[in-house]
């Protein structure tokens, strides 16, 4: 900057400014440090709400886990059987001999 400021000068403006800084961080503790409790207990309430939720979220992701497997199984189950009853079709159609459906197999 100047060339004229001494070293006492300097010294003075960085002691200045350490206990600018000191205030305000001593102002900002007393002014918000003190009702950092009573923000972080007004907080529990919520937060235990949302867990809660999210608990029987996962409940019942599980369970529609296990609706759809069901629902896979049952797919694959009818796919075999409709391949069934096609080949059964296909071979009365090239002997040529009618007749009504097989039976369903049972479950």
């Amino acid at each position: 900057m100047c060339e004229s400021w001494s070293v006492g000068r300097w010294a003075a403006v960085i002691v200045a400014i350490l206990i600018a800084a000191g205030a305000g961080l001593l102002a900002g503790y007393v002014r918000w440090g003190s009702e950092r409790p009573a923000l972080v207990e007004s907080a529990e309430p919520p937060r235990s709400t949302t867990e809660s939720e999210l608990t029987t979220l996962r409940a019942q992701n599980r369970e529609l886990q296990a609706r759809i497997e069901q629902v896979t199984r049952e797919q694959e189950r009818l796919a075999q059987e409709n391949e069934i009853l096609h080949k059964q079709q296909a071979t009365e159609q090239v002997l040529g001999t009618p007749g009504e459906l097989p039976a369903l197999p049972p479950k």
